[in-house]
This record gives structure tokens, sequence and C-alpha cells, in this order.
């Protein structure tokens, strides 16, 4: 297969970009988040991107570095920005003259950064783009999905190594380090980005037993009991007992891509109860999988992932305890909460292309949690599971 072209394939999510800009009236889009200025220009550096509405081409405005953004970007006019307050002079030139509404990723700009621009840009109408920028990436490119297919082949071989690694590990955190020194011998570069305000993750949750029920501030279904009251969620230094179930929930990374994924081990048998709750967190999955379909409301899907867990006694617990998070999927690619949303007024509707991490599972107050998460791609046909290791609770002796 012919080898994606870096260059046209950022120029065509530009293109996308420009479509909902125009529709709005908006004149242009000014990014300075991370990871937008990377999806739309191929450099992280610290820079300021400028998108029209139309023509002329995208702008990168670099603090620091402007040599790696020419080396690492495909962005070819870019221009070293010493201060914000050349922000409007740079544009006014590039574009002929002064646009009057800039649109800025609202969701993620400081406040601060906010009162600056509209000193800078005083007369210019600035507005909220975060939805536009997160409905373009909604949907993965076939290059895109290439990554994060890459990725699930990586955290597949990392959950083979769990019963080894489980055998000779005593704590959650002795097993955490061997999982992540093997994701970062394979060329995980330790990061899972996420978008939302004071969200933080690690690789992800690696928990047992009673500690993995321990409730957190995280935006998903579990947290435990973690490093400490500074960083409360996932591994601790406490010792993995047997007879409890033992979550692995890690993200891995491939160029920036992720996959997210969860299986459950155990050092000795499972009592009949958990085992039940797993199959009917698997069934739930296959369900939501199966009538993923593009034109499906994520919301209908929410729903009927409630009404299985309700049929099966087990809506107590479902999702979180004692307090349930709203949904049962989440988007995911060069960060791990993007959109769709599969939950509770969630009015995405399914496109071909999307990228989504379904995750039920159900939390057992005091004794531990069980269910699963795969990555999967939404098809004609519904979506297509992108992890291949087997979802049944794996038991070592």
């Amino acid at each position: 297969m012919e080898k994606p072209n870096l260059e046209e394939e950022i120029s065509g999510r530009a293109k996308k970009l420009q479509i909902l800009l125009e529709k709005d009236g908006i004149d242009g889009a000014l990014l300075l988040q991370k990871i937008s200025v990377y999806y739309f220009s191929g450099t992280d550096q610290d820079a300021h991107l400028w998108i029209p509405s139309s023509s002329p081409a995208p702008l990168l405005m670099v603090r620091k570095s402007l040599e790696r953004a020419l080396t690492d970007g495909v962005i070819r006019q870019a221009v070293s920005l010493s201060s914000f307050k050349r922000l409007p002079g740079l544009i006014r030139d590039h574009m002929g003259g002064m646009p009057r509404r800039i649109g800025l990723e609202l969701d993620v700009l400081p406040v601060n950064l906010f009162r600056i621009y509209e000193k800078v840009f005083a007369g210019c109408e600035l507005v909220d783009v975060s939805p536009h920028i997160r409905k373009v990436r909604m949907v993965k490119s076939s290059y895109e999905i290439s990554f994060i297919r890459k990725a699930a082949d990586l955290g597949d071989r990392l959950y083979h190594h769990f019963p080894r690694f489980l055998a000779a590990s005593e704590t959650e955190m002795e097993l955490a380090i061997k999982a992540e020194a093997f994701y970062r011998s394979e060329g995980h570069p330790g990061l899972v980005r996420t978008r939302a305000f004071n969200m933080e993750t690690i690789y992800g949750h690696i928990m047992a037993g009673a500690c993995s029920t321990m409730p957190s501030a995280t935006p998903g279904p579990t947290g435990g009991l973690g490093a400490g009251p500074f960083a409360s969620q996932g591994a601790a230094w406490v010792k993995i007992e047997s007879h409890v179930p033992v979550l692995v929930d890690y993200a891995s990374n491939v160029d920036g891509y992720l996959s997210d994924q969860a299986r459950i081990f155990s050092k000795g048998k499972l009592s009949e109860k958990l085992y039940r709750a797993h199959q009917v967190m698997i069934k739930v999955q296959d369900a939501v999988a199966e009538n993923g379909r593009p034109g499906t409301v994520a919301e209908d899907l929410y729903k009927m992932a409630l009404r299985i867990v309700d049929r099966a006694g087990l809506s107590e617990g479902f999702m979180g305890h004692p307090q349930p998070v709203p949904f049962v999927g989440h988007g995911l690619g060069l960060e791990l909460d993007e959109w769709p949303i599969i939950g509770r007024h969630s009015h995405h509707i399914l496109e071909e292309g999307m990228i989504v991490a379904l995750e039920p599972k159900c939390v057992f107050p005091g004794e531990g949690v069980v269910g699963v998460e795969n990555t999967f791609q939404v098809k004609a046909r519904g979506m297509e599971k992108l992890n291949r290791f087997p979802e049944d609770i794996v038991v070592i002796s």
C-alpha cells in the first residue's frame, strides 16, 4: 500500500475545518492548543496557527522553535513570533486585511490568554471554534486509523505478557512498573493526552480488589487508591490479594495515536457473581458494537446498554459507584477524550471512520471491578473491534 502523503493529509484536515468556518461566518481560526496545532500542521512546537476560512494558505507563527517547526511540520508559511502584539499585524499582512470574526478554542484557552487576545484584537469578534475542531477530528482518515490499529496491536502484545507480570508482582505498583517498562521498550512515548480541564492520566489504571472500587475524581468509571492524595487514581503500593479481580485499563500510543483497552486478571478463581457480571459487560459491548452503524444516534446506544444491564440486575454499580458516569464509550485518537461520546444526552450521530472505545464495567464495592474495554472503528455494518486479546477473565495459579 502506498504511504499516505502527510502534506495532503493535513491539507485535507484544514479544508474540512474551512468549510465549517465559512458556513458559520468565521473569517479564520487561531489555534494554539498543542494537539490542535499538531493536527493541522504536523508540529507540536509553541506556536499559533492561523487557518483562514478560505484563501490564502494557513500561517504558522512560532514562538519556539521555528527551526524545529519547519523541520517537523508541513506548513511552509511559517514566521517567528516574538510577541503576542505582533499577531494582528502578521495575520493582516497575510490576509491582505484584518479579519472581523476570529475563532478561538475557548474550551481549553486560559482566561488570562483570552484577555490578552481581547486587547490585541480590539475591534474583532472572538468566537468559540472548539466544536468545529472536535467535529473535524471526530472522523478519522485511513492515515490516522493505520496508527490506531498499530496502537491496538501494541496493546494486545502488552496484555499477552500480563499473566507473567502478575505472577511476578506482589503489589499493584510493581505490576504497573513492569507494564510501563514494556510499553516504553516498544516505543510508547509515555504520553496519554487528554483535552478536558484538570484531567490527568499516566498510561491508565492498574488496580485490584477493593482498591479498584475506591471512589475518585477521575471522569471514568474507576479510580483506585493511587500513589496518594496528590495522585488519587491508579496503582498503589498495596498487595494484590488472591481471588480478587485485577483490572488492567491501559492506553497504548503509537506516533501519538491511542488505543484504549481493559482486561481482568486474577490470582485464583473469582466468585460466580463476578464471572456472571463480567459476561454481561461483554454482552453490553457486543450489542453496542453490533448496532453502532453510521446514522445511529449515540444516546440510543447508551440507552440500549442500560436496558441490558437492568435486565441482568446489575444497574447498581454499572459504570461506577457510588457516582456512575453517564456514558459507556468515548472517542479517541490523539487524545483520550475525543468525540463521539456514547452516553446520556449525546446527540452525536455515528459516521464511518469514527474511533470509539467501549468500556462497560461493573463496580462491586469492597470486592472489585469486572468488565472490558476495546477500541472500535465504525464501519457500514457496525463497529469493528481493533483489539484481539481474549476478553474472558484470565486466571493464573
